[in-house]
């Protein structure tokens, strides 16, 4: 299967192999443990694939992305309101957590992980994904100057948690 991004023309395996772990980090900041995280990946492949069997197309890579991105937010959040989904989940989850990128973030990644979703969501993708705030605003659906505010929040918190380790 092609997926048509502007002039440019991408297999749907070449996607998969590029933005997995972008998603998955993603996933993983927002559900909390792996099998959730690996639904919301899986669902925004699919998701993609009945896009482009729609004859839907790309304007270019970055919307690509974008897309992705925002795909797999509004389907983790999904599953997160479902009633029957509503329950505690312990961080101890993250353990099972296999994907490469989390052994290289290793000692602050823990620490993102405390943070309130909202927070960890916003540093997760300025950070390890490298979006602006205007970007990440789009996929968060909220106004820019409110995530400056929770990356601004979230760094606190972060502080606060690494001092009282120290």
């Amino acid at each position: 299967m092609d997926i048509q991004c502007g002039k440019s023309t991408y297999s749907f395996e070449s996607i998969v192999d590029k933005y997995s772990n972008m998603l998955m980090r993603l996933a993983m900041i927002r559900m909390g443990n792996k099998e959730d995280a690996e639904e919301v990946v899986q669902d925004t492949y699919l998701k993609l694939i009945y896009e482009v069997n729609k004859g839907n197309i790309f304007n270019d890579e970055e919307h690509l992305k974008a897309w992705l991105l925002t795909v797999a937010t509004n389907r983790g959040k999904s599953i997160l309101n479902l009633m029957w989904n509503r329950r505690t989940q312990g961080l101890d989850a993250l353990e099972e957590a296999s994907y490469e990128d989390k052994h290289n973030e290793g000692y602050a990644y823990e620490y993102v992980m405390k943070l309130p979703e909202k927070y960890r969501v916003a540093i997760n993708l300025f950070y390890y994904e490298q979006l602006k705030t205007d970007e990440i605003a789009k996929i968060m659906k909220t106004k820019e100057t409110t995530v400056r505010s929770y990356l601004h929040r979230g760094r606190e918190r972060l502080k606060e948690m690494m001092e009282a380790d120290a």
